[in-house]
């Protein structure tokens, strides 16, 4: 095996603006037993990306600097450590790394990962387009497999076309359940072309709802939260279901309290790498779309959260 490496990572040494990033040569050691090194094809910028450079994801007290970012990556295997079996060097794969935990992320163009995090890349999806699966699809299926639908019923979804809620617009549509989407106009079109059965407009839009479904939707899917998360509880019928990506914390008026019966689970999302594995296929398929919108090289990591934070995004 092969010893330390160097590598080219973005990192920060402090939290701040998208000018915190700074260039940086790591030295990356061989990969420990039941480890995979790789190389880093792709990564994505995630809202939690900003707010975990903003400080605002990660405690003063337990940051450690410096830095790097990123929960998702998608590459090439360039080193196996001792005890890794089925995995060749060469081999495309994409992985979730939990970066507020590890705060080791992936801009970065080496990384050492446990295999058991690695899922294999089917060989006709592009890796920039696999690199957008891990975060934002198991964040998605999680959600959907917590409210648990049968074919038939109705999940109100806020955030429709972002990069968690499109996808939950997809695998709630594709099993058969009738996806009723939050959204601006200007979004309408894309939330019917992932699969929403009804579209509804964004603001106070709980009465609109309740027009539509009197007695209340049977879920709702939160990745808003605030205001739209209180909203979106009130479209759903009693003993219904509410789920969010949001922690109590986020809830200091207590409007999220309910005394109807809803059942409220808090989704944090966690490693799986065989549900990871069948996204990635079904993203190969077609099944789920996952565009692009535009990329950059690692050395515009801090262009990159820009473009992030002036929203917008279609991909």
């Amino acid at each position: 095996m092969s010893g330390a490496r160097t590598a080219h990572a973005q990192v920060i040494d402090g939290f701040g603006a998208a000018d915190v990033f700074r260039p940086a040569d790591l030295t990356i050691a061989a990969p420990p037993a039941g480890y995979l090194q790789i190389r880093v094809a792709a990564t994505t910028v995630n809202p939690v990306d900003l707010q975990t450079r903003a400080g605002k994801a990660i405690p003063a007290g337990s940051a450690r600097f410096p830095m790097i970012l990123g929960w998702d990556v998608a590459g090439v295997i360039e080193q196996i450590g001792d005890g890794v079996d089925g995995w060749n060097v060469g081999d495309r794969v994409a992985a979730m790394t939990f970066q507020p935990a590890e705060q080791n992320g992936a801009y970065t163009e080496l990384i050492n990962l446990s295999a058991d995090l690695v899922a294999r890349v089917p060989d006709s999806l592009e890796l920039e387009h696999a690199a957008t699966i891990p975060l934002t699809g198991l964040t998605a299926s999680q959600l959907v497999r917590t409210v648990d639908l049968p074919s038939g019923a109705t999940l109100l979804v806020n955030g429709p076309t972002g990069g968690v809620g499109r996808l939950v617009v997809q695998l709630a549509s594709h099993a058969g359940v009738a996806v009723i989407a939050v959204t601006k106009p200007a979004d309408r079109e894309r939330a019917i072309e992932l699969g929403a059965a009804q579209v509804v407009g964004r603001g106070d839009f709980t009465g609109t709802v309740r027009d539509l479904y009197p007695d209340g939707v049977d879920a709702a899917i939160d990745v808003v939260g605030h205001d739209a998360a209180a909203a979106a509880l009130g479209c759903v019928r009693d003993r219904g279901v509410f789920a969010t990506v949001y922690s109590n914390y986020d809830d200091p008026g207590h409007k999220l309290q309910t005394q109807r019966g809803i059942r409220f689970d808090n989704v944090a999302v966690h490693p799986d790498t065989a549900e990871l594995t069948t996204l990635l296929q079904r993203a190969d398929s077609g099944e789920l779309a996952t565009p692009v919108e535009q990329t950059y090289p690692l050395s515009d990591a801090a262009q990159a959260h820009r473009r992030q934070e002036h929203g917008g995004l279609a991909g």
